[in-house]
Order: structure tokens, then C-alpha cells, then sequence
């Protein structure tokens, strides 16, 4: 039986990333829209960033894309959603009217908002949990989710994660804040017209602190109606220093037009010698589509200047950097692309039993091919479940640097007032039953990253990953008869 069977009668889901957590979640798409696993490499979640667990309700996640990221990218089973009841227990909530009561006869502003009081007080209970990757979804934050999950949105088009404790110039009061800042520009979208850069860090929206604010909030201030503006008051570091006072900083307030953003995980660029570079974003409901045809191309290779086939691919780039994460079955799907049976993934829920999400045999393709995987302290979630699979496996070569980390298992419950709860119910494994919490997963050859790197991808560790094909070819060529 495959896993999808399994896990449709285990419980029903809905399709929900994750991260922009980090694991969006951590590159997840905050959006921005995009959201990576929380804290990806300066707090190491996006949107860093997606998931499952056996629940009679709700949906199984495999990190988050925060695949609404990060803020969350996540890694989730698809059907269709169902809301779970709970009897109420009020006794404990006493002491919550209470302040609640306190609080609108006493404050001094005399209007105080009930709802924001309530949303406060949910995220102040998850927060007690010391989770970083369980949270709350508004009903506006909610839609968002799913609707970055669909491959589409309207923002600005970049991929946002938080600075746990941001030191900046003056106007980053209060000091030592979360700040949200911005992971990568989308190529072609509004935020990169607008000059925003890497690492840009978003002190306000239209005038409102971001302080402290959460991605999924962040999300929800800078998404919009397509075609209204936005403005965003922006700090970039011009120096650094060995202390953070050495550090100098220039502000600039940027005013940017939201658009339609759409989201195509997959690219691939042909290198020299036949190689494929291809290049997946995200785990949204278009990747596992999207990387079948590409890797298609790879049996007839690039084409010459008269339209003819050069020939099959020589060797194969999967590059994950950045990659936050995203839904789990196209996890599971891609991953099958490259294995033909067994497990690629386990769960263990915390009552320690385990289960295995086996490979899709129908979606294999047989590359014979030297294979080589790039990942980064981005890559979190649902791509460190197929990282994990291709190296334990023995299908790919790992080059760069440590993964994220983000090996959480949540379930995502649907609220009655129209918002959700996404909550760690469980962790997931390697094929080799590693634990990557915290760790991530270590590269075959550790590659630190290059200035190329950092702006196109073509530096350093893209280089070395051609070069291990290349000695893998030779080595195989040296053994032909």
C-alpha cells in the first residue's frame, strides 16, 4: 500500500510551507508571501521552513514554508480540512478575564481591541511551549497559508525571515527585538524593482514597529490588494565591525506597488560538459510537476544552435540552497523521482511509535547519472527530507554547508472563528533513522560560500559540485571495458 493510501485512512487533511517558515518556516516566503522556517541561520525556523502526524483531524505538516513560513514553509498532507471540537474547560481561563477585565476598565487607551487581546493571549500560551515552530494562524494569516501553498499570491515577492535579537542603528529601538529582514529578493518582483537587497532589514510597514512582530504578521501587513503600495522603512548595514557599535548603517523608506507572484519552484540551466543545474525553491503544489519535466530534458540533453539534441545528460546539480521547505507529500514525490522503494522519511510521534512515507515507485526515473545535492543553513524541512533520502539512500553526493535543522512533525487544526493552529506533534527521521533536530544534515564535502555564491549561485559550491561529477565521470570512464 503506498503512503498515500496510508495516510488517507489515517486522517483528513489539507493541503497547507513552512517555509517563507525555516522551515517557512524557514527561503520561504514571507511576503511577502514567502516565508522560511523561523529564525532561519541568524536564529536557527522559514519559513528555515511542513509536516505530519496521526490525528483523526486537521493536517500533518513537515516543517512548516513557514511553506507559509516561516515564516514558515510547511510540509503537510492534502484533503480536505476538518475543524476538531473541544469540550471547554473554562476554570483555567479565569485568571484570563480577569487581566482581560483589568485591562479594558483600567488602561489608558480607552478603546482596546478583544480580538487582539485573544490573539496575544494564544500566542503567549504557545510561546510558553518554548516551540518555535508551533504557532497561530489568523483567519487573514490562514487564507495566506494556503494560498502561498497554491504556488500564487499578491506582495511584493521576497522571501522574509526573523533576526531574533536585532542590534542596528537608533532607529531599531527597541534594541535586541526580533526584526523581520528580507532572506532573497524573488527575481523580476516588485521588491527587487524597488532595490530591496538581501539581509535588508524591515524596521516598520506603512509606519507600524516591527518589533517583535512574527513573520505570519509581517506577512499579513505587506500583502494586499494588487496594485496598492506599500511602504516599508528599510535598514541596511554599509560596515561591519568587530562589535555591533562598529557597524554603520544607512535607513531608506521604500515604497513599493503589490503584485500577482507567481511562483515557479523549478529552474533549470544547462553548464557546460552536459550537466543539468537544476534549481528548486520551494515544496509547493506545483513541484513535484514541475521537477518530473525538467528532469525529462535530462535524457535528451541541451540543444545545439540548430535545434538538435546534444545528447543525455552527463551529471545532475539538485540545488536546495535556500530552499525552506514546502508541502510533504511533494517531498515524498520528488524524492521517489530518484528512489525506487523504501522509506523516504520516518516519522516518530511522541508516544515513540514510527512510521515509513515509502517511495512512489510510478515516479521513478532511473537516472544512472551522477548526482550531487547543494544545500545551505536555508535549506530546511521538506528539503532536508530529500537531502537526507538521496545521501542515506547512497544516490547523491551532499556538498555546501550544514542544513537547517528543522525535522518537525506538526498538525495543522482548523479553528471554528476561520484561523488555524499549526502544532509540533511529532519529529521525522532520515531512511537511516537520524535525528537532524537542530543538527541538520552535514554535506560529503563542506563548501562555504562564496561572494558568487551569495549573489547568482555560481561560486564556490556551485563549482565544487561540477567537479565531483566530473571525477565521477572520469572514475567510471577509467573502468569502462
Amino acid at each position: 500500500m503506498s503512503w498515500k493510501s496510508r495516510a488517507n485512512g489515517m486522517l483528513s487533511v489539507t493541503a497547507v510551507l513552512v517555509a517563507f517558515g525555516a522551515g517557512y518556516g524557514v527561503r520561504a516566503g514571507g511576503d511577502t508571501g514567502w516565508l522560511p522556517p523561523f529564525g532561519a541561520r541568524l536564529s536557527a525556523e522559514p519559513l528555515k521552513k511542513i509536516e505530519l502526524v496521526q490525528v483523526p483531524s486537521g493536517l500533518r505538516m513537515a516543517d512548516q514554508r513557514m511553506a507559509d513560513n516561516g515564516s514558515d514553509s510547511a510540509v503537510v498532507d492534502t484533503s480536505a480540512p476538518v475543524r476538531r471540537t473541544y469540550k471547554p474547560d473554562l476554570k483555567p481561563y479565569e485568571s484570563l478575564d480577569e487581566v482581560r477585565r483589568a485591562i479594558r476598565d483600567n488602561f489608558v487607551k480607552t478603546k482596546v481591541d478583544d480580538e487582539e487581546l485573544t490573539y496575544g493571549a494564544i500566542r503567549g500560551m504557545l510561546r510558553s511551549l518554548g516551540d518555535r515552530f508551533t504557532r497561530f494562524l489568523t483567519p487573514e494569516e490562514y487564507k495566506e497559508f494556503n494560498e502561498k501553498n497554491g504556488g500564487e499570491f499578491t506582495g511584493i515577492g521576497a522571501r522574509i525571515d526573523l533576526i531574533e535579537e536585532y542590534h542596528g542603528s537608533a532607529l531599531a529601538k527597541p534594541f535586541a527585538a526580533s526584526r523581520p529582514y528580507i532572506v532573497e529578493p524573488m527575481d523580476g518582483g516588485p521588491a527587487q524593482k524597488a532595490g530591496l537587497l538581501k539581509d535588508d532589514v524591515i524596521l516598520s510597514i506603512d509606519g507600524k514597529s516591527t518589533a517583535e512582530m512574527s513573520v505570519d504578521a509581517v506577512t499579513s501587513y505587506i500583502r494586499g490588494v494588487r496594485g496598492t503600495k506599500v511602504k516599508l522603512k528599510i535598514e541596511r548595514k554599509t560596515k561591519s565591525g568587530k562589535l555591533d557599535r562598529d557597524a554603520t548603517f544607512t535607513n531608506m523608506d521604500v515604497e513599493i506597488t503589490r503584485d500577482l507572484i507567481e511562483v515557479h519552484p523549478v529552474n533549470l540551466e544547462w553548464l557546460p560538459n552536459r550537466i543539468a543545474w537544476l534549481k528548486l525553491d520551494e515544496f509547493n503544489k506545483k513541484s513535484d510537476k514541475e521537477v518530473g519535466e525538467a528532469l525529462k530534458q535530462l535524457r535528451t540533453g541541451p540543444k545545439n544552435e540548430d535545434g538538435t539534441d546534444q545528447g543525455p545528460a552527463r551529471g545532475l546539480v539538485f540545488d536546495l540552497r535556500d530552499n525552506p521547505g514546502g508541502l510533504l507529500e511533494q517531498a515524498v514525490e520528488i524524492g521517489s523521482r530518484f528512489i525506487a522503494d523504501g522509506p523516504i522519511v520516518y516519522t516518530r510521534e511522541r508516544n515513540g511509535s514510527e512510521e515509513a512515507l515509502n517511495a512512489d515507485h510510478g515516479n521513478y526515473m532511473g537516472f544512472k547519472i551522477p548526482i550531487v545535492v547543494l544545500v545551505n543553513n536555508y535549506s530546511a524541512s521538506a528539503s532536508e527530507v530529500v537531502t537526507g533520502a538521496l545521501k542515506d539512500k547512497g544516490v547523491a553526493t551532499i556538498v555546501g554547508e550544514q542544513s537547517y535543522g528543522k525535522a518537525a512533525v506538526q498538525v495543522l487544526l482548523e479553528m471554528k472563528t476561520g484561523g488555524a493552529l499549526i502544532i509540533t506533534t511529532a519529529k521525522y527521521l532520515t531512511p537511516a533513522k537520524r535525528d537532524i533536530s537542530e543538527k541538520g544534515i552535514s554535506p560529503d564535502f563542506v563548501v562555504k560560500a562564496s561572494p558568487e555564491d551569495e549573489k547568482t549561485g555560481r561560486g564556490a559550491q556551485l563549482n565544487k559540485a561540477v567537479s565531483v561529477i566530473m571525477e565521477k565521470n572520469q572514475a567510471l570512464a577509467s573502468r569502462a571495458p
